[in-house]
């Protein structure tokens, strides 16, 4: 496997496929703040049950085994007007969630604003998931947010969440590693050292991991390097 490392040790970096994490050992993650390649609109409400579906079954069981016991899973989603109505995105990922052992606790919205997008193009929900049979109480701040979308990197495919919004999530969660299994150009990553928090990114596009590693300042590692070992012991 593909790793990447900062300098201060703090941060990793792998190019993989996050289904499956047998390096990340288990409960060992305090927070998973992560956007999904959104579900593309005009293939109807049964396409996008589907995409809630295997977001739920396919990656949602192996975040639950990582995530420790009070850890927060913040998914950032976009909605869709499917050509006939919105599709309620954050009902469908919600539903599918909550099927395979997860409780909502907390939702927000980012609308892009002023956008380059159109108009049924806009939405974001922020949608906190704790392990069921956990609970939290709701944040005093409205979880709320009018921002542009925000700069990207050359070479990046994908919009990235504002860090305003990821810094506002993270505040929300308990001290200690942070995974975002979605690394794209690495957002999560930037505002995570930032916070002085160690991060764990997962990505399976190698084009978009060479584009985060650029970005954070990445060194190409082996599994047996420094780093790897504290925050991937299971890599040895």
């Amino acid at each position: 496997m593909v790793c990447y490392a900062s300098v201060n040790g703090k941060g990793v970096l792998l190019v993989g496929d996050s289904r499956t994490l047998p390096m990340i050992p288990s409960r060992s993650v305090a927070a998973i703040v992560t956007s999904p390649a959104y579900w593309v609109r005009g293939r109807g409400r049964q396409s996008a049950s589907r995409y809630a579906r295997r977001l739920a079954v396919e990656y949602g069981r192996e975040w639950r085994r990582v995530l420790s016991a009070r850890g927060d899973l913040w998914l950032v989603i976009g909605d869709r007007h499917d050509g006939n109505e919105w599709v309620g995105i954050d009902g469908l990922v919600a539903d599918w969630f909550r099927r395979t052992g997860w409780s909502l606790q907390a939702k927000g919205l980012w609308a892009e604003h002023p956008s380059r997008a159109r108009w049924d193009d806009r939405v974001n929900y922020l949608l906190r998931f704790k392990k069921a049979g956990r609970r939290s109480l709701p944040p005093d701040a409205t979880i709320c947010w009018q921002l542009p979308i925000p700069w990207s990197p050359p070479g990046s495919l994908w919009d990235a969440t504002p860090s305003p919004v990821i810094r506002a999530l993270l505040s929300l969660c308990a001290e200690g590693t942070v995974l975002d299994p979605f690394f794209g150009s690495g957002a999560v990553g930037v505002v995570a050292a930032r916070m002085g928090r160690p991060w764990i990114g997962v990505e399976k596009d190698r084009s978009q991991a060479l584009v985060a590693a650029r970005r954070l300042r990445l060194r190409r590692v082996g599994p047996g390097h420094a780093s790897v070992k504290t925050r991937l012991p299971l890599m040895l």
